[in-house]
Order: C-alpha cells, then structure tokens, then sequence
C-alpha cells in the first residue's frame, strides 16, 4: 500500500504548477470566487503545507517547526536571529495564551473573531458550520462569556460574512453567493450588547466586499474593484468617502495604495507606497527595500518577498530582515507578527511561538486563527494533541495511474480532535516592544 507521503508528494508537484502565493486565509463562505483558491488550497494541505480551510481552522502535520533565519545577509546592519526551534506560545508570551471551552453552554461551537482587550476576545457561536447563530464577548480571564446579538435567520444560501469591531459597535455583512446576482446586506449590533440592525444593502461591484470596518458612526467597506464606501449606521444610502480613489481599506481607519485582499497576476508583484489614515488624514509613505516587490504593510512593519523567501521591513525599508520559511502571504497581524507554518514569528524580536499541542509525534492537531476581515489578533488550537487514526481507501483510476499503489489502497492517517478546549493566543495582551 502507498502511503500519505507519496500522495503528498504528487499533490507538492500539482500545487508546484499552481499560481503563486495567494491569501489563502481569506473569506467565509464566498463560494463562488473562492474556488479555484479552494482547489489550491486543497494540494497545499495534502502536501502537509498548513492550509487555512473555509472559516479559519486547518489540520497541522506532526514534525518540528523550526524557526532559524536563512542564512543572508539581512539588507541593513540590524539582524534579528532565532535558531532554536520554536518553543509553545505559552512559555513565550505567557501573559497571552488562555484557555477557553471549544463550545458555549448550549452546544453551540466557539469561533474566535478578534480580539477586544487584552482579555476579552469577540467569538461567533455557531449552531452548525458556518451558521452563526450569535456573537458573544468571551472574557479569557474569568471564563464568562456575555451575549452580544443574536443574529437574524436568512434562510437557505445566505451567509453571515466577516465581521469588525468598533468604538461602540459590531458590524459584519451578508451574501448569497449560490445565486446568480452580485448581492451583501450590512448588520450592526451595540457592542454592548442589543438587538442587530440591517443598515443596507448594496449590488454589483459595490458587493463584491474586500475589508468591511465600523466607524463611530458608520459602515465601512472597501470592494474589490478598490475606493471605500460607508453607510450610517442608522440606515441610509451608501456614499464614497472623498479622496478614497485607488485605495483600499485595511483595517480602519487605515487603507493602502494596493489590493488587501485576493491578488492578481497584475498585482500580486506590487508594491505598497501609501498609508492614508481616514479619520486624521494622516499619510504615511512605503519605500521597498532593493530587490523587494508584493510589499504589504501594516502601521510600521512590512512584510514582502525577495527572490523565493519572505522578507520583513520597516515603512522606510530599514530593519531589513530575512522570515523564517515556510510562509505563502504577507500579513502582519497585530502589526508584528507573521504566521509561518504553525508558529507565530514575531519580526520585532525575531521570537517564534508554536500555535499547537505538542504529543508523541510533535505538534499537531487543528489550528485556527480568528475570522475577523481585518487582519486578526487571535490565534487558537486544540488544547490536547490529535490522536493519529489510520484510514485506507480504494484507489481512483487516476491515482493508480500516477502512484501504482500495491493493492489499489491509499491509506492515509488522519489526526482525530481530543478535548473540549482551546489554547488561545490574544495578541492584544502582548506587551509592544
């Protein structure tokens, strides 16, 4: 019988033909301009690439996760080194990794958002996959949980998107994405808790959502065809922000001179020039360093590629510095920090933290980071490492024409979930550097 291993390595050489680097942690349940990304998406994980399936959550293979900088010199005299392998987020960041139940008190499953202080995070509370019934604070301190809104019931084919966390409300949007037409609806609820509101809905280009955000008094969103839109969040016509041409909301109030979202050939090589801040005005301008093209910044950090490994910078392109490998995107969450593999990097002092339980076979098990739109501050895994569970399966007539596997089996192990709790890693709780 042929093992998972040789599979992976015909998947490695499918996914190897595959585009480049895409954002492979965006979007639930964009169904249909999610497919392609999925099938890819789908190659990198039989790989033992970790792949961040539809919602957030990912299965890691066992093996160790090392952290060590390639050996380059890094473009300015500052050097960040971490040779060891990572050791768990606990021992690293011990004042930010809680616990916290996998499910509510009503058996609805817990997916973290975001988070909103140190010790509180926003989670959805889900009655089944991608359902979400409503949305809840969890304080990770004191084990309690407080109920936000209950979400609206839409019927068949709609779906709650991302949501975004505000000075005093949540928002979030919907869509339809089994039909035909371009459609989203947007929602708020008193982040202090209250009933949902529907404050519009938009067609066309202006609903095909990038980055949705909340103002003290608005909706803001980005689509994908670029320029940011808002809507009061007392109901109203949708308008666009002045002076918001060829930029792109990233986290508000802060937008980039380039797509956030899903990257094209046109613009995947890009680099990012601008930061517009669009509630003072404030500009802040990006210089790539030499040789650094598909920059992506957040407030002070950057994170681009050079050549065929990722590279992290500051807004002026000092700090220069080679990542950790392997890592397929550019995003800095909390500002600082890059997921690579399944530990988190953090570029500010080069420490790495792994984001998994560790067992007999290394770390392993589900892996998940929060759905919020803009780029998340929690990181979450199963508290007790997978058990490996052997599964075979007949061959298809592909397969045995690729693989030959002896006696038309494929047999894969497969990590089976044990406990009812997270590890959570709250990257507001993290000290700045």
């Amino acid at each position: 019988m042929r093992s998972e291993r040789d599979l992976a390595a015909a998947l490695r050489r499918a996914a190897d033909g595959a585009p480049g680097p895409v954002d492979l942690l965006a979007g639930l349940g964009e169904r249909r301009r999610r497919r392609t990304r999925q099938r890819y998406r789908t190659a990198l994980a039989a790989a033992g690439v970790v792949a961040v399936a539809v919602g957030g959550t990912a299965v890691v293979r066992g093996g160790q996760q090392t952290a060590a900088v390639a050996n380059r010199p890094p473009a300015t005299s500052t050097t960040v080194t971490a040779e060891e392998p990572a050791k768990p987020a606990r021992e690293v960041w011990p004042e930010a990794v809680f616990t916290m139940p996998k499910k509510a008190s009503d058996g609805s499953a817990y997916r973290p958002v975001t988070a909103l202080s140190p010790t509180e995070i926003l989670v959805r509370a889900e009655s089944s996959f991608e359902v979400a019934g409503r949305l809840e604070v969890y304080d990770l301190a004191n084990h309690t949980s407080r109920v936000v809104t209950e979400m609206a019931p839409h019927g068949k084919g709609y779906f709650e998107q991302r949501a975004e966390a505000g000075p005093g409300h949540i928002a979030w949007y919907g869509t339809r994405p089994d039909t035909h037409d371009t459609w989203a609806d947007f929602w708020v609820a008193p982040l202090q808790g209250g009933r949902s509101v529907r404050v519009g809905e938009v067609t066309g280009a202006l609903a095909e959502v990038e980055t949705i955000g909340v103002s003290a008094d608005h909706v803001v969103w980005s689509p994908k065809s670029g320029g940011v839109y808002r809507i009061p969040i007392g109901g109203g016509e949708a308008e666009k922000m002045p002076d918001t041409d060829g930029l792109w909301l990233l986290a508000w109030p802060w937008t980039a001179d380039v797509p956030v979202g899903m990257n094209t050939s046109d613009t995947s090589d890009r680099n990012q020039s601008l930061l517009v801040n669009l509630e003072t005005g404030e500009r802040r301008a990006v210089t790539a360093a030499a040789g650094v093209h598909g920059l992506r910044c957040a407030v002070e950090w950057c994170v681009g590629r050079s050549g065929d490994h990722l590279v992290a910078q500051r807004l002026d392109g000092s700090a220069t510095r080679d990542l950790p490998s392997p890592s397929s995107e550019q995003t800095a969450y909390g500002g600082r920090f890059v997921w690579i593999g399944h530990s988190l990097y953090d570029i500010a002092t080069g420490r790495p933290g792994m984001l998994s339980a560790v067992g007999g076979d290394g770390p392993g098990g589900m892996l998940g980071r929060g759905v919020s739109s803009s780029p998340t501050s929690v990181f979450y895994w199963s508290a007790t490492p997978a058990k490996p569970r052997r599964v075979c399966r007949k061959a298809t007539a592909e397969e045995l024409k690729q693989l030959a596997p002896p006696g038309g089996e494929i047999c894969n192990s497969t990590p089976v979930e044990q406990g009812d709790t997270y590890e959570v890693l709250n990257l507001a709780a993290i000290p700045e550097e």
